[in-house]
């Protein structure tokens, strides 16, 4: 990937509404340039999808320790839940890693349902650095 592929991804990443005219005069390429190498990205699997960040007040970071092999099961009970927002099969510290925004009680009824697989261990969000 070259300079302006990269920088072509820094302002989709920072605003992804923007005009490919916009773009072009940040990263000086015509209008024309920025879609046809963002066609490229999106042909070459660099970019998977346009999407929205939401600003997300409580979040919950969830390492999965598994205690059964009943890997499908679990994951489609975890993605039956809308607070989660990233699920992530992980090496090291844990099986799995769950993003999540829930409330309260919703955490304690999520929580209750996943430890028929699986052990925890939940860290909650302070600040948001960038």
């Amino acid at each position: 990937m070259d300079k302006k592929n990269r920088a072509i991804l820094n302002e989709l990443r920072y605003n992804s509404r923007q005009s490919w005219r916009e773009i072009g005069e940040k990263v000086f390429l015509s209008s024309q340039a920025v879609g046809q190498r963002v066609q490229e990205l999106l042909n070459n699997h660099i970019i998977q999808r346009f999407t929205i960040k939401e600003q997300r007040d409580q979040l919950q970071f969830i390492t999965i320790y598994m205690n059964t092999n009943q890997f499908e099961s679990f994951e489609k009970l975890v993605k039956s839940f809308a607070e989660v927002a990233e699920f992530y099969k992980i090496t090291g510290d844990g099986c799995y890693l769950i993003v999540s925004q829930f409330d309260s009680n919703a955490l304690k009824l999520f929580l209750n349902k996943i430890e028929n697989f699986a052990r925890y261990k939940v860290s909650h969000q302070l600040q948001q650095i960038l």
